[in-house]
């Protein structure tokens, strides 16, 4: 293994000089472990790495840092083609076809039907971006920070998307769907996925909500129960 980038304290990381791309991403403390395990599982599958170790948002969960992670990794890895990756992504397989972009950004594009308005939504995903070594990749992500940065609310998606918008002089590709990161359970076929997506934030999301049911089931409902059948037992 070759490693030229500099020394941080708190990095998680193994780079290959052999291997003309790596995956790069960010976490802040609260998540060192399932950054960790995401190493691992990268380990497994031979894909080099680089995971920013950043600190946590005053603000608390927050995207809109991707692309200055991006930036950074650019900076790092100046030859490399770079793949951002959620680090609550799950890889199964070979990365390297996802590399193979002759554009200058591989991004996942998704199409919903909205039928209030009857319509098409477009979006990006932001799960897993590809960036080659070229001016126009930087440009990229140096607009998408911008956005981001200049942003008072919304995700990091919102604002990538504006940057694809805005820079129609940089060369985008559309990821292959096996290489996008959808989540699980979404009803994709398990066998043909080379990078699942499940979502940490989210899972935290729902035990906070089922605790807080869990919580108001139990102060109104359970406690009212309780009453009526002492008050029945009493009586």
């Amino acid at each position: 293994m070759g490693d030229h980038a500099p020394a941080r304290a708190g990095d998680i990381r193994c780079v290959d000089a052999s291997k003309d791309w790596l995956v790069c991403g960010w976490f802040t403390p609260d998540y060192r472990p399932l950054a960790a395990k995401f190493a691992t599982n990268l380990d497994a599958h031979g894909a080099p790495y680089h995971l920013f170790a950043e600190e946590k948002h005053p603000d608390g969960w927050d995207t809109r840092r991707k692309p200055s992670v991006a930036l950074k990794a650019m900076d790092a890895y100046p030859g490399k083609t770079l793949v951002l990756m959620d680090v609550d992504c799950i890889v199964r397989g070979d990365i390297t076809p996802a590399t193979h972009i002759a554009a200058d950004v591989g991004v996942s594009v998704k199409a919903r039907q909205s039928l209030r308005q009857r319509g098409i939504t477009i979006t990006l995903g932001s799960r897993v971006v590809i960036f080659r070594p070229t001016e126009g990749a930087r440009a990229f992500a140096a607009e998408w920070m911008r956005l981001c940065d200049q942003a008072k609310i919304g995700s990091a998606e919102d604002s990538m998307v504006w940057a694809y918008t805005l820079r129609p002089d940089i060369s985008y590709t559309h990821l292959d769907p096996r290489h996008a990161g959808r989540e699980i359970g979404a009803g994709y076929d398990l066998d043909n996925i080379v990078i699942w997506h499940e979502s940490e934030h989210e899972k935290g999301h729902w035990r906070s909500l089922k605790m807080a049911l869990k919580h108001f089931e139990r102060r109104w409902f359970r406690a009212g129960r309780t009453k009526a059948a002492m008050q029945t037992k009493l009586g």
